[in-house]
């Protein structure tokens, strides 16, 4: 790990949480202004699903608490080492935990559902610490001391980082092994990968994956995300597995059950805009 990494990281774990938040969150108001590329992004995203239900000025108010929330969820993201089950107690509930355990009943392992929504690397270290095995999908960063350096803290908080691009195999090793498999799936899809669904009312490449393969080796979709709420708290929310479909018609399948993700995220964004990240052109 370079050695600035390390600096970085170790004064935001010797600050007391409730300052290195409030910094986080102070951080995300600069970078709403000086990233001005990425914000010209997300409110265009913002306008294009909002335009006339919402104001410019609810808007912009949307793209600078999703502005602090990433500050706060980086924070949070280098003090993951410091993370165990009995110390979550006190910061994180869980609903519908039942819902991953008669999943993960069927023996088939699981494939978790979410987005790049609220903290999602705190979510994958309360799925690792709550003693389920469990595995993320994860694009390889192209500088690769930035990528060892994110993946060696996913490690240490015992989630076992996939590449996306070369892990197929290990991914479905790892499901036969009767693991969980997290797949965030709100980015858009080259076409050659995916298939055009609904997201917000308007269509979406979206990655066809997903319901392939839980179609293909009948594995239980289960969603899950995690919520930010008071400083420093959050809510993790399982869903009950989607109902795939069974019908012989494959492709037609494959877009049903896409669009039944795409909903499941859309609801949730809806709920707490400012808690996704509009920064990605979503819309091609």
């Amino acid at each position: 790990m370079p050695w600035y990494f390390c600096l970085i990281m170790g004064g935001i774990q010797r600050l007391p949480l409730s300052l290195a938040l409030w910094l986080g969150s102070f951080l995300g108001l600069p970078a709403y202004y000086l990233w001005r590329r990425r914000t010209g992004i997300a409110l265009a995203n913002l306008n294009r699903v909002w335009s006339g239900e919402k104001s410019e000025i609810e808007l912009r108010q949307i793209a600078r608490r999703m502005y602090q929330n990433l500050g706060q969820g980086f924070v949070e993201f280098l003090r993951l080492p410091l993370l165990t089950s009995e110390n979550l107690r006190d910061r994180v509930s869980i609903e519908g935990m039942k819902h991953l355990e008669v999943a993960r009943d069927q023996g088939r392992g699981v494939f978790l559902l979410s987005a790049h929504f609220g903290n999602w690397e705190m979510l994958s270290a309360v799925i690792a610490l709550s003693g389920i095995p469990f595995n993320v999908l994860v694009k390889k960063i192209r500088n690769p001391r930035l990528n060892s350096f994110i993946n060696e803290i996913r490690r240490g908080a015992s989630v076992n980082p996939i590449d996306k691009e070369k892990g197929a195999e290990d991914m479905l090793q790892r499901l036969r092994n009767n693991e969980a498999v997290a797949v965030v799936l709100d980015q858009h899809a080259h076409p050659n990968e995916g298939i055009t669904v609904r997201f917000f009312g308007q269509e979406a490449s979206t990655f066809k994956s997903l319901a392939l393969l839980a179609r293909r080796h009948k594995i239980p979709i289960v969603p899950v995300f995690i919520i930010r709420e008071k400083f420093g708290f959050h809510r993790v929310v399982y869903e009950p597995a989607l109902e795939l479909c069974t019908g012989k018609n494959v492709g037609n399948s494959i877009l049903q059950d896409t669009q039944q993700c795409m909903d499941v995220l859309e609801r949730y964004i809806r709920a707490y805009p400012d808690q996704w990240i509009w920064l990605h052109r979503r819309w091609k």
